[in-house]
């Protein structure tokens, strides 16, 4: 039995727009507003990093100025006649509307672009054993509609186009500090008094601000085990699968945790059979055979514009 894996290169090779390049396009032909919002913490030009690494972007390159703003201008004035104890929760308040602003925006424009996306036009170009399973990390269904995969043989982990799609960073909440990314110090409002002992100057209302970034950064992380969780009755029918055949992917370590359940999941002298576009996803693979502890003896690299793969079930017409 064979398993699939395939990835974005796989719709690319099918000469879908597919790349985050595209996703910025749709957004600057057709939601300009989207934008305007994502600006905000952000950097949107068309030659962004944003848009050659979406998921990785979403944490790493976002500016948190305008949330510390935020905190800054609400703090509460406990000598003014009118201050109430709600006061202690405006900054959090203004922090969780900006950051759901800035979530639902993104969501609806990356959702709206990948409902644009036609298929119609796409023509086959590879035979597949319809009998085989697959993983696609792609939200389009030319899996189904193209190739006429049996849907119950398809896994789309990240959901398809229709549904609520499943995107975002592959940071750990622990591993965030949240001071340092809205002060520039991991220990703002923190020193030792005279007798070593630590102590906070940190006012109520920016610890409640601060937990409700947390939550922001929290929302844009993928949540991996969960939605390994959510399809496990799909990884326990695994067991016999004998040979991975991974197409179109860049291998990502974002997506670590699923290649390691599949490792789990399938049998333990199955072969893997790489496809790679360029050398750097080439030396991807190989961390990541390394990192899912798959031996050397069990895999095979191969280039996908000279794939002809017949003894796998896989070739070009």
């Amino acid at each position: 039995m064979k398993l699939f894996v395939i990835g974005n290169g796989f719709d690319r090779g099918h000469n879908i727009p597919c790349l985050y390049s595209d996703f910025y396009n749709y957004l600057n032909e057709n939601r300009g507003d989207i934008l305007d919002i994502m600006e905000k913490f952000y950097s949107v030009e068309k030659n962004s990093d944003l848009w050659s690494d979406f998921e990785k972007s979403l944490e790493k390159d976002i500016n948190y100025d305008s949330l510390s703003e935020i905190i800054g201008e609400n703090t509460p004035n406990f000598a003014s006649d009118d201050f109430r104890d709600g006061d202690w929760y405006d900054a959090q308040i203004y922090v969780e509307q900006e950051c759901d602003e800035l979530l639902e925006s993104i969501r609806s424009g990356f959702e709206e672009w990948i409902k644009s996306l036609d298929i119609l036009q796409v023509s086959k170009k590879y035979k597949f054993d319809t009998s085989a399973y697959f993983i696609t990390f792609n939200y389009t269904d030319v899996l189904e509609r193209i190739y006429k995969i049996p849907v119950s043989n398809i896994l789309h982990i990240h959901n398809k186009v229709g549904e609520e799609l499943i995107f975002g960073h592959g940071k750990k909440s622990e591993d965030f500090n949240v001071k340092e990314a809205l002060y520039g110090d991991k220990n703002a409002f923190l020193s030792k008094d005279e007798y070593g002992n630590i102590e906070s100057s940190e006012v109520g209302h920016e610890k409640f601000a601060e937990n409700a970034v947390l939550a922001f950064y929290d929302k844009m992380r993928k949540p991996t085990e969960k939605v390994i969780q959510n399809n496990s009755n799909f990884f326990n029918n695994l067991s016999t699968i004998e040979e991975v055949i991974v197409l179109g992917h860049s291998y990502n370590e974002i997506d670590l945790p699923y290649f390691r359940e599949i490792a789990k999941s399938i049998n333990d002298n199955a072969k893997w059979v790489l496809c790679y576009y360029s050398d750097e996803d080439k030396e991807n693979a190989k961390k990541l055979m390394e990192e899912i502890q798959i031996t050397e003896d069990l895999q095979e690299y191969k280039h996908c514009d000279e794939l002809v793969i017949e003894d796998t079930q896989l070739k070009l017409f």
